[in-house]
């Protein structure tokens, strides 16, 4: 038998090694804090109270990057059986925290509030989406047209004879779908309350400023032949190559959203997600009369406000902002949003023709009170979609991927970190806020079990 191994060895002069002066080793590094990255390692760290789990970050504080920049909405209303699983026991567990533990997340429930017309509520999907809210117990109310214009006046329900509203294809609203369960939170206090948790529990200081270049590949087990990981060799994630070293652990978590397919590509991993631009525009509306009163709309909930409102058309929603009285505005826009593959700092640009030429049109047209509203800040980030929108959480090669969470990662945060967790310790079930359980493997990509997300 030829000895195909020796001839390896003997080409090694000819091959460069990658030399490190020293290395760390833990049992976990996980990779990003926000909102996923932070739950995940709370965790973890919870259930195996004996390992070293190091939290690294490229920015200089947790929750910085797209936790940040994101309209920090909750919302259980979904198509998707699953989606409302990870988002109801998320947000049962944020109202925990907040009144039970005493840990303010700013968390209001406004309610969430779709604005459709005729034929956009008689949609089959849309018989479908309350079908299973119904089964599983999620609430929720249908209002008519009459209804929301006795509630909001200043809402336009009508856009007969209204040529400009014929050609930006305009939808005219007959009913209002209302989800008293939703609100509002504060993203940069529910990263603090999961990262504090993190932290009284970790044996390792968490590490910021530190940028993961990219994961450490090996052959498992490692024979030392040159250049190895071959084809024919099993392969391992065995650490990370950052700008300050390289730091091994047994196992490597992703939460890393819109650039985790920089890391994972290289490997020959895909994370079958790509990230899309959304932006924020702050309207206040402290000096404009018609303005505050659509904000102190009554009837929706116990704070006197309009829900989070999301319109028939072009996907342009509002956050009411209760502190700052006012408004975020922003849009879900589909076709015509380039999907980024990997996140670069140009879409952390917000643009303000943006907002002029796309939202505000729309916006001032079924709400007047916004007619000559100018944003006074704003702010931009990405979305790490799934093609089903769904999220995705499994362990490949020593590699923990907690992403795509398609643009409701906040509200689905405790769900996935609770299911990585169950994930990693090798558990066949996850147990979610509230004794609810979901197989460990459900939100992989070779076990997935889930039904493709509508809303």
């Amino acid at each position: 038998m030829a000895n195909v191994l020796g001839w390896l060895v003997s080409r090694g002069n000819n091959t460069e090694a990658f030399v490190v002066s020293s290395e760390e080793t833990f049992d976990v590094i996980i990779v990003g804090a926000g909102c996923l990255g932070v739950a995940t390692a709370y965790y973890l760290q919870k259930n195996s109270p004996d390992k070293k789990i190091l939290l690294v970050e490229r920015t200089l504080a947790a929750g910085q990057a797209n936790t940040a920049m994101s309209a920090a909405a909750v919302r259980n209303m979904f198509a998707s059986s699953t989606n409302q699983l990870l988002t109801d026991t998320s947000i049962k567990y944020f109202e925990y925290v907040q009144e039970e533990l005493g840990y303010d997340l700013f968390f209001e429930k406004t309610g969430y509030l779709w604005l459709l017309g005729e034929e956009q509520f008689n949609h089959e999907s849309v018989k479908v989406w309350m079908e299973r809210m119904k089964k599983s117990g999620i609430s929720h109310k249908v209002y008519n047209k009459e209804e929301l214009k006795a509630m909001i006046p200043n809402l336009n329900v009508d856009f007969a004879g209204d040529e400009e509203a014929e050609l930006m294809n305009l939808h005219e609203v007959s009913y209002g779908l209302f989800g008293a369960d939703c609100g509002v939170l504060d993203p940069t206090r529910l990263v603090e309350y999961y990262f504090e948790e993190f932290t009284k529990i970790s044996h390792v200081k968490p590490r910021f400023g530190v940028n993961v270049e990219k994961l450490l590949l090996e052959a498992d087990p490692k024979l030392d032949l040159p250049g190895e990981p071959y084809a024919w060799q099993k392969k391992k994630v065995n650490g990370v190559v950052t700008d300050k070293g390289t730091i091994r652990a047994d196992v490597v978590v992703l939460a890393t959203g819109t650039w985790t397919n920089a890391l994972l590509d290289p490997i020959g991993i895909d994370s079958l997600t790509k990230g899309k631009k959304r932006q924020l525009f702050v309207i206040h509306a402290e000096d404009k009369e018609d303005l505050q009163a659509l904000l102190d709309v009554k009837g929706f909930n116990e704070l006197g406000s309009i829900p989070f409102t999301i319109l028939p058309s072009a996907g342009v929603y509002f956050r009411p902002q209760l502190q700052e009285r006012g408004f975020w505005i922003g849009c879900g826009d589909k076709v015509g949003r380039a999907y980024k593959y990997i996140q670069n700092d140009e879409d952390m640009v917000p643009e303000s023709s943006y907002y002029e030429n796309s939202m505000y049109p729309v916006l001032s047209k079924y709400f007047p009170a916004f007619l000559g509203a100018r944003p006074v800040n704003s702010w931009a980030g990405g979305y790490n979609y799934s093609p089903d929108r769904i999220p995705f959480v499994y362990l490949e090669c020593g590699v923990l991927v907690v992403n795509g969470a398609s643009g409701s990662g906040i509200m689905k945060a405790d769900a996935m970190g609770r299911i990585a967790d169950a994930l990693y310790r090798g558990e066949a079930e996850a147990e979610l806020y509230g004794g609810k359980k979901i197989p460990s493997n459900t939100l992989s990509i070779k076990d997935r079990d889930v039904e493709v997300e509508s809303v």
